[in-house]
């Protein structure tokens, strides 16, 4: 019989998530481990009132672009030490194949189980739904800004989760219950508050909020990430003449532009938006960038 490599993957992932089910129905409880914000904060959430342990492989303030060379450097003997002891680890490398845990981990202990918060193991759920024509790759996408994403990531993360620990299905079934039935609240509520807002139109100064934009049907109109050393005068310009010609509401940006491009913004008669990215709790931050761009499209000036 010919297998697929598809069927072979499969085969490999289950034998895993098998072998770790029985080392926690014998009494050990299971042992897990995430290194980025996303994966830890629903992880969190998830397995909130369970007998699972939750490690931080990494300190949470620490990059995602910058844990390869902590992991195989200073930290490499931390996360040795971890991944000793760990059943599972919670990452994204379908999203972000430079995700480095479970390989790192994995040199350490060779039965460890790789737990894609973006794709499921079976495939009888759906992953992450990616953007088309998306020029943002990897985590700086951050596709879990769309609640939409954020609800089908907790799933596969449940769905894993359940197979791996099945003694604790019932809590983490209804934490997932409660996480999605916030992101539904959301969803609704964001869609009723916009549908007072005279101007949907926002400018992007961050590569970050494309699937914000998105999930809140907004109109962009243009996405510029550049650093704040090549605003020229010339760039800023060019800024100042497409806010004021496409009457922008909101330009939005992961953190204080200088204070030229915050002059541009406010001389062209547009909103400034800062809003946040990698916080701990990622539904509270969804909720929180969410009610901050809605804000300002009705008029109200962040503080």
């Amino acid at each position: 019989m010919i297998f697929s490599l598809r069927q072979l993957t499969l085969a490999v992932a289950l034998c895993g998530l098998t072998a770790t089910t029985f080392a926690a129905n014998n009494g050990k409880p299971l042992r897990v481990l995430a290194s980025l914000p996303i994966t830890y904060g629903l992880g969190e959430v998830l397995l909130k009132g369970t007998d699972v342990s939750l490690e931080r492989a990494a300190s949470a303030n620490l990059p995602g672009s910058r844990q390869t060379a902590y992991f195989t450097g200073r930290g490499a003997p931390a996360l040795a030490q971890l991944a000793k002891d760990a059943d599972a680890v919670i990452g994204l490398r379908s999203l972000w194949p430079d995700d480095p845990l479970y390989p790192i981990s994995r040199r350490s202990n060779i039965r460890i189980v790789e737990v894609d918060a973006a794709r499921p193991v079976d495939g009888a759920l759906p992953g992450i739904a990616v953007q088309p024509g998306n020029r943002v790759d990897g985590l700086n996408s951050q596709p879990w800004f769309s609640s939409n994403n954020m609800g089908r990531m907790a799933d596969v993360m449940a769905a894993d989760l359940v197979r791996l620990a099945p003694e604790a299905k019932p809590k983490i079934d209804a934490n997932l219950a409660a996480l999605k039935q916030r992101l539904l609240k959301l969803s609704a509520d964001s869609e009723a508050r916009l549908a007072t807002a005279d101007n949907l139109s926002v400018m992007s100064l961050s590569d970050h909020f494309g699937y914000l934009i998105g999930g809140l049907n907004l109109e962009l109109v243009g996405l510029d990430a550049r650093p704040d050393a090549q605003w020229t005068p010339e760039a800023l310009k060019a800024l100042s003449a497409m806010l004021k010609d496409n009457d922008v509401a909101v330009v939005l940006h992961h953190r204080q532009p200088s204070d030229a491009v915050k002059a541009v913004i406010t001389e062209s008669g547009s909103r400034l938006v800062v809003l946040s990215t990698d916080a701990g709790d990622p539904v509270a931050e969804l909720e929180g960038n969410v009610d901050l761009v809605i804000k300002g499209l009705s008029g109200v000036q962040p503080q």
